[in-house]
């Protein structure tokens, strides 16, 4: 991304994917409101703060998934979602297979 604020804003997304962070959290980091924010994020990125999250989020998930050891619900956990089945929806919807599918391939 060309803009400095939304690279910014991918690096804090980056860093702080775990936590529970909204789109206003990322903006008072960038120094710019939420509207704002939002708006160079879809025009940069084409996508939306949520996607880029998740993205974010699913990006550690798959490198986590070739551990065997860990188990799936861990894995969610350790990305940042409490929820197993709100992951496994998210990892289908960004990745095109289940999580469970994704890391029987990478074996």
């Amino acid at each position: 991304a060309n803009s400095f604020i939304v690279r910014q804003a991918i690096s804090y997304l980056e860093e702080n994917y775990k936590e529970k962070i909204t789109l206003q959290d990322v903006a008072d980091y960038c120094y710019v409101s939420q509207w704002h924010l939002s708006k160079l994020l879809n025009k940069h990125m084409d996508k939306s703060f949520y996607n880029l999250l998740n993205e974010a989020r699913i990006k550690v998930a798959k490198k986590l998934l070739e551990d065997p050891a860990l188990r799936i619900c861990d894995i969610s956990e350790m990305v940042g979602y409490a929820d197993t089945g709100h992951f496994s929806r998210v990892f289908k919807k960004v990745v095109g297979v289940s999580a469970n599918t994704y890391r029987n391939k990478a074996e």
